[in-house]
């Protein structure tokens, strides 16, 4: 019945991950495609200073902090168009524009981008259609004649050809967290009052959209209808502190839909109120999800070296995890519901619970290998000088007779081999580091 229902406005937005060694370097490279260092105005830097704490307006506005993200903008409007499956050998063609992309480089070399889509149709119908194919890394696009798929496209347009996704065996380290779908950030403005749409109608629309189904779906009845106990369990994470709106902080998606909140009669009135989204609410959303990338890395990586995770993750948390950020309660508001159904809290705790084990194991380890190191000190302290040692090995070569230049290398060889073991008992996280390093060399 809605699924025809033309929207106001719409703001989609798509955010990825991609991992580069952070650089001025690599911003020049960026630059080189067109993208330009943010500016803000003296208006917008006031707003910041009057409603944000220091502590996140420099961290995801004012780029000024070494710990700040530095941001990069793109205005570009190439129109792509999505290949949607519509049976085994049919498509439907998902029409959009590219809007604005941005770039989000953060000094620990896990950055994030943000495409901006703007939609050719607005009926939900067609922006769900255009919400299921962009946030999914295999959907197939047009492009000049040929198919591509659109992580690919990414990569190459917007990326400088860094993969965020392994097309072959070959191993992308971002690719072992990020999973094979994009998130989606999307404001939906439709016509409540024109069609009579009650709260309860505006809240099976927003599962629809934030679940990327069929509109339609919740309420419905197909083997897709959410039962009502998982229904309420979903919308019992929802923000509804006004009457014209309500949003649905999911895992993989964030959904606003309601009336009026970014469409105005005044052009400058509603320039401001798509501004509040797309710069200050996103900006939220995606502190969020960079918390939640980095805590899927650092699980990732504990592994391989642990006590310089464990020492990175300390720092990480000092730096980032904050816990309120903005003077007035909706922005707070929106950060802690958004981080609660990201289950950062959760995952942190159980993440210091186990560096907390790694350290104590790493404690006892480190008491074993200090007592074998003094004793082996000591037996060579026992040695009354080097003196004997030189004349026992003078007899050894005597013995078996070999000249100097011959019989020292050997033995120093032999030592070698004799040592290496103890070396990696007694220094485990360099051997993994070198073992490690030694495996990428030769793939």
């Amino acid at each position: 019945m809605y699924a025809e229902l033309k929207a106001n406005a719409a703001i989609i937005r798509v955010v990825g991950i991609f991992e580069e060694k952070y650089s001025k370097k690599l911003e020049q490279r960026f630059q080189k495609l067109g993208f330009k260092n943010e500016i803000l105005s003296d208006n917008t830097k006031g707003f910041l200073k009057n409603n944000y704490y220091p502590e996140f307006r420099d961290l995801m506005f004012i780029s000024q902090e070494p710990s700040s993200a530095q941001i990069l903008q793109l205005t570009t409007v190439p129109h792509i168009t999505f290949l949607k499956k519509a049976g085994e050998n049919n498509f439907i063609e998902v029409a959009t524009e590219v809007q604005q992309v941005e770039l989000f480089l953060f000094p620990n070399g896990l950055h994030f981008f943000s495409i901006e889509l703007n939609p050719n149709e607005l009926a939900l119908s067609q922006l769900s259609d255009l919400m299921f194919c962009s946030r999914s890394f295999d959907s197939e696009m047009k492009n000049q004649g040929t198919k591509i798929t659109w992580v690919e496209w990414i990569e190459k347009n917007y990326l400088d050809n860094i993969q965020i996704s392994s097309k072959t065996d070959k191993r992308i380290h971002v690719d072992e967290f990020s999973g094979s779908k994009f998130k989606l950030f999307s404001v939906i403005d439709i016509p409540e009052n024109e069609n009579k749409i009650d709260v309860s109608t505006r809240e099976n629309l927003l599962y629809d959209l934030g679940s990327v189904t069929q509109i339609g779906t919740a309420g419905g009845n197909n083997y897709l209808t959410p039962s009502d106990e998982y229904f309420d369990t979903l919308m019992n994470e929802k923000i509804a502190v006004f009457n014209n709106y309500t949003i649905l902080p999911l895992f993989d998606t964030f959904t606003a839909l309601g009336e009026g909140y970014i469409t105005a009669k005044d052009p400058k009135h509603m320039l401001g109120m798509r501004l509040t989204w797309t710069q200050t609410y996103f900006r939220i959303y995606l502190f969020n999800i960079f918390m939640k990338y980095n805590l899927f890395r650092y699980n990732l990586e504990m592994g391989d070296d642990s006590v310089k995770v464990r020492d990175e993750f300390e720092s990480f948390l000092n730096t980032y995890n904050i816990g309120h950020l903005s003077y007035n309660f909706l922005p707070n508001l929106i950060f802690q519901q958004h981080r609660k159904s990201l289950q950062i809290d959760e995952e942190l705790e159980k993440f210091q619970e186990r560096i907390n084990r790694i350290s104590q194991a790493i404690q006892e380890d480190q008491q074993k290998r200090s007592n074998l190191l003094l004793g082996i000190v000591g037996a060579m302290t026992s040695i009354s000088g080097l003196q004997p040692v030189l004349e026992y090995l003078e007899i050894g070569r005597k013995t078996v007779g070999m000249g100097y230049f011959s019989y020292y290398p050997v033995l120093l060889l032999i030592v070698l081999v004799l040592v290496l073991p103890l070396l990696a008992y007694l220094f485990p996280e360099k051997k993994k580091q070198f073992l490690r390093k030694w495996k990428q060399r030769k793939a």
